[in-house]
């Protein structure tokens, strides 16, 4: 019924395919098939992996991930902005070190 939901839900899924399988073949297809979707925010996603293809390969061979870190400065960002003009800097700080069991 909505052919550009379905392409949009389709590139998502391959994308996480190839990250998920670690597959560096299915990636250079990837890039291949959707650099030229007619949807262009896809098309320019799949340029975007393109340009930064160095990068892209090292995320998808490695075991490796920073989600630890973004997790950590996701929680610091929401923890100043509920707090912002209401503490000073211990208080910040107490909040941060402050964890709940």
């Amino acid at each position: 019924q909505f052919p550009v939901l379905k392409e949009i839900e389709k590139c998502i899924r391959e994308f996480r395919e190839f990250f998920e399988k670690k597959n560096m073949p299915m990636l250079y297809i990837f890039i291949e098939k959707y650099s030229n979707s007619e949807i262009k925010e896809i098309a320019s996603f799949a340029k975007g992996l393109q340009r930064d293809i160095d990068a892209v390969e090292n995320a998808v061979a490695s075991p490796l991930s920073n989600g630890f870190v973004e997790g950590t400065n996701s929680k610091v960002k929401t923890i100043k902005k509920a707090m912002y003009g209401r503490c000073g800097i211990e208080l910040l700080s107490a909040k941060l070190m402050y964890r709940k069991p």
